[in-house]
């Protein structure tokens, strides 16, 4: 796994700086010993729209002249999740690529942390699952982090229209419905009406991260212990990963409350995770439309693979 992912970083950094007009690969590095004060090093995963480098306790990103981040609404992320993810600093530009200055989040990508996350019967895993979910034992007063999102997002975070992102989302659901192989209807007819409740004002509307993958995830090999998650700009199952998804669920409904969680937000929470599934899988592109899914492409298996384990009443 690591000399894959260490094949794959070399080719994003190569890529990276094959672009004409952009600062060379040694220019970037003296600009950020010159404002960490410490020799850098590239980080062991890198991105495609950016090349990043650590020194200390800080990294330095220089990102693509067409990816710079949004800092006020990261301003929001930071606040939604305390303690899990990095601040950042706009450092202004190098020649025509951004620079931004970060604290490192600390620990490991999960990718290179698979075989100690997965040994024992996924013993290190299960707290990673755990600090995802619920309050840490070790510091009370940081939420873990997905109910961080939950109790922190602030009032202030810009947020879409509901009535309008009720409207977009019944529409592209219906165009899935009517596109996908019949086996995914069922489930998208029991979606489509529930839309209302997921947008109701009682329910929060949270920052996302759209990324959220093992190599963004960083977590402390020898305990498990989830320290951040990178890359805000814009799977496989276990024997056991029912077991898991039940430790996760449970550590997240207790961290959810004070008191029970209602069976009818259970339910918003279950829509919830379906409705992104099938906005984010359940599509394809011609020549920039986006159409439904066919048989055999590599997002509708993944669809198709998930909600057989996940989704009870599908397949």
């Amino acid at each position: 796994m690591e000399s894959s992912i260490a094949t794959l970083a070399s080719y994003q950094i190569r890529a990276f700086f094959s672009e004409s007009g952009r600062p060379t690969q040694r220019e970037c590095d003296q600009e950020a010993e010159d404002l960490m004060g410490g020799r850098p090093t590239p980080t062991r995963v890198q991105g495609g729209s950016s090349y990043t480098v650590a020194a200390g306790d800080h990294v330095v990103q220089f990102r693509a002249e067409d990816a710079a981040l949004d800092l006020a609404f990261l301003a929001h992320v930071e606040t939604a999740y305390d303690g899990f993810v990095s601040w950042h600093r706009d450092l202004g530009t190098l020649k025509n690529v951004h620079v931004y200055k970060m604290r490192k989040v600390g620990g490991v990508s999960m990718y290179l942390a698979r075989d100690r996350l997965y040994a024992n019967e996924c013993r290190l895993l299960r707290r990673t699952l755990a600090d995802f979910a619920r309050y840490l034992t070790l510091a009370p007063s940081r939420l873990a982090f997905f109910a961080s999102e939950w109790h922190k997002t602030p009032s202030a975070l810009p947020v879409s229209d509901r009535p309008s992102l009720h409207a977009e989302y019944a529409a592209r659901l219906t165009q899935l419905a009517a596109g996908l192989p019949q086996r995914f209807r069922p489930v998208l007819s029991r979606l489509v009406p529930r839309l209302p409740a997921l947008l109701a004002v009682d329910w929060p509307l949270v920052p996302p991260d759209v990324d959220l993958l093992e190599n963004n995830i960083h977590v402390d090999p020898a305990t498990g212990e989830l320290m951040g998650v990178c890359d805000w700009a814009g799977a496989e199952y276990h024997a056991n990963h029912h077991e898991l998804r039940e430790l996760f669920y449970d550590e997240l409904y207790r961290a959810m409350g004070p008191g029970p969680v209602s069976a009818a937000d259970r339910g918003r929470v279950a829509d919830a995770r379906l409705v992104g599934l099938f906005l984010t899988n359940g599509w394809h592109y011609e020549d920039g439309t986006r159409l439904p899914a066919g048989e055999g492409e590599p997002s509708l298996c993944h669809l198709d693979s998930v909600l057989r384990a996940t989704c009870d009443g599908y397949g």
